[in-house]
């Protein structure tokens, strides 16, 4: 119908002027004309033909004699369009708004373009490529990440009446894409300068333990046995990474076993266990056990010197003798003494201990080769435990035949639980049996006359160590 009608009136009218806009050839329906037809700023034309397009140009020239010119869009009103938009134009389209200026910087804000004033606010209000200008400004920074500290550097900086977005007041970002670091950030353990001071991971840190100073504990497992399972995270270097890592450090490290608190203080896997408490079961054996042999002279005191007021280990006037592990190998009727001592810096806890066991083969040559029968002995066989200090000791003396070291094999045991076994008589019932540093075998041949003997601390009983309680 459209189609039939412009042909009708096109034999009505003949030649065709411009038709006006809201008139009966006006686009309407989207702009939708007659097949051939052209709609130009609200009506329908042609470019080449009758009726031509009033403002659309046909090779470079206007309908009625006009040049063309460039107009832009102006979608905010402003009288000003935005360069990007521009069309070649006969003239100013009455439809939509067309304008000849192209210097809006923001075709979308009617209070942003060329004619406008320019306001605090952080952007260039009236289009000549500055912000806030003729206002007081400062500087701002960019802050991408927007952990209100901003990078500063030549492109980074922003002269500004207000904050803009993006942007921060002060600088000095060190990971700026990055808002957890930032000057005055929490530290943590993470290889990582998160307070932008210059140092990696130093405290005090927030995800681990700082120790020294109170502060929010950080449990862990350390994953050891006893008291050292216990741990907290700390910051600590690594030489396989050459970097500190979040580790677990045990809260208590490894000691001596304490008897009787039901602890695994050695961090063993089982509480109250030997060496540390108890004693070793074998002297001989044991790790770290030091052992030695001395022999003490006492000029104008024959037949037997007198017996020492203090452990003798230490003590000035000593000669050494042989120890060839497990015999004792010494010489002369002078006071002879064996000792085994804990590991440097241990002791052995012994109040859980029943006894000290003493199985021996003794034998002695006289300096004249004669051999000592079966019923010779040793005079002030006595055995010490020695504690701190050398005169920190308790002492237990034979007081029958039976517990004298003789010729031949025996096992001699000295009672530690109770102290009042028979056959030995004790010093000292106030001796601290839980720091045992050293016990001591002190013996005098019979004899006056130099001999040779031999105690090998070896028998088919067992081997010398202490008995626990049962």
């Amino acid at each position: 119908m459209r189609a039939f009608l412009l042909g009708a009136l096109l034999v009505q009218t003949g030649c065709f002027t411009a038709w006006p806009v809201g008139g009966p050839w006006a686009c309407t329906d989207g702009g939708v004309c007659a097949d051939g037809f052209t709609c130009d700023d609200g009506v329908c034309c042609k470019l080449d033909g009758t009726p031509k397009c009033p403002t659309l140009p046909f090779e470079g020239t206007c309908p009625f004699g006009s040049m063309p010119a460039t107009y832009f869009r102006d979608n905010d009103g402003d009288s000003a369009g935005a360069l990007a938009t521009g069309r070649v134009f006969c003239r100013a389209p009455v439809k939509e708004p067309w304008v000849k200026d192209s210097a809006d910087c923001d075709d979308a804000d009617p209070a942003i373009g060329p004619l406008a004033s320019e306001r605090c606010n952080a952007q260039d209000d009236d289009c000549d490529g500055e912000i806030d200008e003729g206002l007081a400004r400062q500087t701002w920074y960019r802050d991408v990440d927007r952990d209100t500290f901003g990078e500063d550097c030549a492109s980074c900086r922003l002269e500004a009446c207000a904050q803009p977005v993006d942007y921060a007041a002060r600088a000095g970002d060190c990971a700026p894409m990055n808002p957890a670091v930032y000057p005055g950030a929490p530290e943590r353990c993470n290889h990582v300068d998160d307070n932008c001071n210059g140092e990696l991971d130093d405290p005090l840190f927030v995800d681990v333990e700082n120790p020294g100073t109170s502060g929010v504990p950080f449990d862990c497992d350390t994953g050891q046995q006893g008291v050292c399972r216990a741990g907290g995270l700390q910051c600590v270097f690594s030489a396989s990474t050459s970097q500190f890592e979040s580790t677990c450090v045990a809260r208590q490290s490894a000691t001596v076993d304490v008897c009787s608190d039901g602890l695994d203080s050695d961090c063993s896997g089982t509480a109250d266990d030997r060496p540390g408490c108890r004693g070793p079961d074998s002297l001989l054996t044991a790790a770290g056990v030091s052992f030695g042999a001395l022999r003490f002279y006492a000029p104008g005191m024959t037949p037997v010197p007198p017996l020492p007021a203090r452990c003798m280990k230490n003590q000035a006037g000593s000669e050494a003798m042989a120890w060839l592990n497990p015999s004792w190998i010494a010489t002369g009727s002078a006071l002879h003494l064996w000792y085994a001592e804990a590991p440097a810096g241990t002791w052995w806890d012994l109040s859980l201990a029943q006894a000290l066991r003493l199985p021996v083969t003794s034998s002695a040559v006289a300096n004249s080769g004669a051999v000592w029968d079966t019923t010779s002995r040793f005079e002030n066989a006595i055995v010490q435990l020695c504690g701190d200090s050398d005169t920190d000791f308790q002492r237990y003396t034979p007081t029958t035949a039976a517990q004298h070291f003789k010729l031949g094999s025996q096992t001699l045991r000295v009672p530690l639980r109770p102290l009042t076994a028979e056959g030995w008589s004790v010093s000292n019932t106030t001796f601290d049996l839980s720091r045992v540093r050293r016990i001591e075998v002190l013996l005098a041949p019979e004899i006056s006359t130099g001999i040779t003997f031999t105690n090998r601390f070896l028998t088919d009983a067992g081997i010398i160590g202490f008995e626990p309680m049962p």
